[in-house]
């Protein structure tokens, strides 16, 4: 046990040099395998013909999302007629290749009148925290993987400020690992809010870390530039970068940073040749990652020894064989990589 502590002790102690001395992660050392991670909104699957068989040559690991949440009593509630429906479609289009999929499930909100950002996101955690203590949501989430035959859980927990807050999350994420097995446990976090504990790290797979929604000076939403950027809180946080999966956006905000989602594939057509589009309905104006932002994005992944990217979300893009693919540029890069 001491030892593996002084271990635990020099990995996190080398991981912070590397923050400091600017490297951002880059340790010019590829993981053995690259995960490329795609979240799938069952909703936005239920026809099989939004899914496209030679994205699952790229694609390593499916996040179904939308399709279940827990309550603060620790119970599991799934639309089966979303979920079945997206499995079944899945299934199908995959074939015999081997996807590793998981399901994400949504956390209870919090009860508060303040407008407060951070008095909404103490009041989530509260509910967060009945639901982790109430002993019953371990065996109701593995009930729920045993139903679909899914591989692991993954959660969008996004904002535990406190303390106290990541103690009970981190405690819970023991808990449940311990109790999964061989299945797996996905978190998807900001990088300035990195703080999973060293024993919870032992049962995590794989962290999702969502440089997206971030803008830079001009307004352009989540550059290459800000990723790499803030990608340097991974190397304070003592994450091991192969269990880290960089996010990358298939969707644009509007420089004033307003909330308006665009779907790339919905404006690829009309974008100028540095990746503006402005909406003159609304007057707005989005700039959009573009199949060389995303190659960049990706490459820098792999030559930063990262485990894999992730994809906010599947159905944002084309068929990976259409030349204006985002998917398609991710799988260019891996091939001339590996």
């Amino acid at each position: 046990m001491f030892i593996k502590r002084i271990i635990a002790f020099f990995t996190a102690v080398m991981s912070i040099l590397s923050g400091f001395l600017g490297l951002g992660g880059i340790k010019e050392q590829k993981a053995e395998t690259f995960r490329v991670t795609t979240y799938v909104v069952a909703d936005y699957v239920q026809d099989i013909n939004t899914l496209h068989s030679e994205d699952f040559d790229i694609i390593t690991d499916v996040i179904l999302f939308g399709a279940a949440t827990f309550d603060n009593k620790g119970n599991v509630y799934v639309n089966d007629e979303s979920l079945s429906k997206a499995l079944q479609n899945l299934r199908t289009v995959i074939g015999d290749r081997d996807i590793h999929m998981t399901l994400n499930i949504l956390g209870p909100g919090g009860h508060t009148d303040s407008t407060v950002w951070e008095d909404q996101m103490e009041a989530q955690s509260d509910e967060h925290n009945k639901a982790f203590a109430s002993g019953v949501l371990e065996d109701n989430i593995i009930a729920v993987l045993d139903k679909y035959d899914l591989d692991g859980v993954h959660f969008d927990y996004e904002h535990p400020l406190s303390n106290k807050a990541w103690n009970k999350f981190n405690r819970f994420l023991v808990s449940i690992g311990k109790k999964l097995g061989e299945r797996s446990v996905g978190v998807s976090l900001c990088e300035w809010n990195l703080k999973l504990s060293t024993q919870a790290l032992r049962y995590v797979d794989t962290v999702e870390v969502m440089l997206y929604d971030i803008f830079d000076a001009e307004g352009r939403h989540a550059t290459t530039e800000t990723m790499k950027e803030n990608a340097k809180q991974i190397g304070l946080s003592g994450i091991p970068y192969e269990k880290v999966n960089i996010g990358l956006p298939f969707y644009s905000r509007p420089t004033d940073r307003g909330a308006y989602w665009y779907s790339y594939n919905g404006y690829a057509d009309v974008l100028d040749e540095n990746g503006y589009y402005t909406d003159e309905n609304i007057g707005k104006t989005f700039w959009f990652n573009t199949p060389d932002v995303i190659a960049e994005k990706t490459d820098f992944a792999i030559k930063g020894g990262y485990g894999g990217v992730m994809i906010w979300h599947y159905t944002c893009d084309f068929p990976s064989s259409n030349e204006a693919s985002l998917l398609g540029s991710i799988g260019e890069v891996i091939v001339e990589n590996y």
